[in-house]
């Protein structure tokens, strides 16, 4: 079994919606609902305002962690820009998760990115059972 680790960059996003922690918190549970994850904390929102001359600027950070791994979105209002990763170790439909988020953040352009991690635990378990 291996995880699925999406990474998201969203580029030239509305502004507004990168500063709104309602749509911010219901896209963190929207999209764990879209997965069929379920939540054991969260989601928390937290809103941050860079120090003069700090790369990060302003923006929401968000976290909600689900029994299958965990969502986050992080924004930077400065830069038109967001951040999200999404890990579970269960299978999920990368294109309804850019889809809705394409409709929440309204990106000009979306770089995705898959990782696949801890493939080997799959070769580990048959070590372990045969021993």
């Amino acid at each position: 079994m291996a995880w699925r680790h999406l990474l998201l960059d969203l580029h030239g996003c509305d502004r507004n919606s990168l500063n709104d922690e309602k749509l911010v918190r219901g896209a963190l549970e929207k999209l764990s609902d879209i997965m069929g994850l379920h939540i054991i904390a969260g989601p928390i929102i937290v809103h941050y305002v860079g120090r003069e001359g700090s790369l990060s600027g302003e923006g929401l950070s968000g976290f909600v962690i689900v029994a299958e791994s965990h969502v986050s979105i992080h924004t930077d209002i400065r830069t038109g820009y967001a951040s999200i990763d999404v890990y579970s170790c269960k299978e999920f439909d990368i294109d309804s998760i850019e889809e809705y988020l394409r409709r929440e953040f309204k990106p000009i352009r979306v770089h995705k990115k898959t990782v696949l991690r801890g493939p080997e635990i799959e070769e580990y378990a048959e070590i372990q059972t045969s021993k």
